[in-house]
């Protein structure tokens, strides 16, 4: 299906098996059902559905605009023409960042492990090689979250940063234009989750995972009690964008 795709499976929805038997579907179930699209843009209350491809496409050409190098005339051409322009208009604002936690994609296959050595920088290489493609198409980010050897400390326990599994992006300090880059980041690393073997992104209080995909970018709100503004900014993530690898 394209164009604007509404797929609308709520908890409590009771499909009719039979005459006496039925399954209630209580999770949302975008993107498992057949013909339903690999990502969905939505803002407000228009959604256009895009294939991997096509989503992925248009985070790169978005990456050069926020670069300083394209033109959103450039993101609109790498979509499909069967999207109207206001379609191709509206994904186009949302990948800048203008739309927050607006695109989600969907992975129905776990991604394969990648190797657990660590590279000279501390990171794993599928996680390195995630911090050389945001530095080449986006430009050279403020990164860390990692060190030569490794990390043992400053993140919670379990993180996946103590295995070189990950890394922080940095959008400080937290402003308007600095958030729309941290989404542009952020959902150009969804669109490009596949490929990349990306596992969780997490950025101004929201998570998206592969493993549950089909419920979208979900809150993240961590125990922030007690902590000051400045710590608690932090803990949800809304300096700096979380990515970590399978």
């Amino acid at each position: 299906m394209r164009g604007r795709t509404a797929v609308a499976v709520g908890a409590g929805l009771v499909l009719l098996l039979g005459a006496a038997s039925f399954l209630v579907l209580d999770t949302d179930a975008r993107g498992l059902l057949p013909g339903a699209p690999d990502c969905t843009v939505t803002v407000g209350d228009r959604e256009v559905g895009l294939s991997s491809a096509e989503a992925a496409s248009a985070a790169r050409a978005t990456a050069r605009v926020v670069r300083g190098g394209g033109t959103p005339a450039s993101v609109t051409a790498a979509l499909d023409t069967d999207l109207s322009a206001t379609d191709r208009r509206l994904v186009a604002f949302a990948l800048a960042g203008r739309a927050p936690a607006a695109l989600t994609c969907t992975q129905t296959t776990d991604a394969v492990a990648g190797s657990t050595r660590l590279t000279p920088s501390g990171l794993v290489p599928r996680a390195r090689d995630v911090r050389r493609e945001l530095d080449r198409v986006f430009g050279r980010q403020q990164v860390g979250g990692f060190a030569p050897g490794g990390v043992t400390s400053g993140h919670s326990p379990g993180s996946a940063h103590y295995e070189g599994r990950a890394l922080d992006v940095f959008v400080r300090p937290v402003t308007v234009p600095n958030r729309r880059h941290g989404w542009a980041v952020a959902q150009y690393l969804v669109a490009n989750a596949g490929r990349l073997g990306v596992a969780t992104v997490i950025f101004d209080g929201r998570i998206w995972t592969a493993r549950r995909s089909f419920q979208g970018w979900r809150d993240y709100a961590p125990d922030t009690r007690g902590r000051s503004r400045a710590v608690a900014a932090i803990l949800e993530h809304r300096d700096h964008v979380h990515v970590d690898v399978s």
